[in-house]
């Protein structure tokens, strides 16, 4: 039942993103039309993009939303789940800058275990 949870949880936060990056999206590219039409005279296009930008401010909103949701997920993962993959630094999946093994550590962590032979071809 938590998995069907989390699992919905991360589908919104995916949609949400989308959502909002189609939003920002069009708004910019209506906006830089709104800009020629300005440059040509059009006073009007000025309007145009001032709604084009609120637009795009209101679609920020997402990151508080996704915020939440991610808050919400963590809440609903137990330490324990995580207890066994982070004790596998290879299963943590990309590490962000800084963390995680370098190259040479994850080599070493391999030739350790036996799992990486120089000689083997796949």
């Amino acid at each position: 039942m938590a998995d069907d949870a989390a699992g919905e949880i991360i589908a919104t936060i995916r949609r949400e993103i989308e959502e909002a990056a189609d939003v920002m999206l069009a708004s910019v590219e209506a906006g830089l039309e709104q800009v020629t039409a300005a440059r040509e005279g059009d006073d009007a296009a000025l309007d145009r993009i001032q709604q084009s930008l609120f637009a795009i401010l209101e679609a920020c909103a997402f990151q508080d939303l996704t915020g939440q949701r991610l808050t919400k997920l963590r809440d609903m993962l137990s330490a324990t789940s995580f207890e066994a993959v982070e004790a596998d630094p290879l299963l943590n999946g990309p590490a962000l800058a800084g963390q995680g093994l370098d190259q040479a550590s994850a080599d070493a962590l391999l030739g350790a275990a036996g799992a990486w032979d120089r000689g083997a071809k796949p």
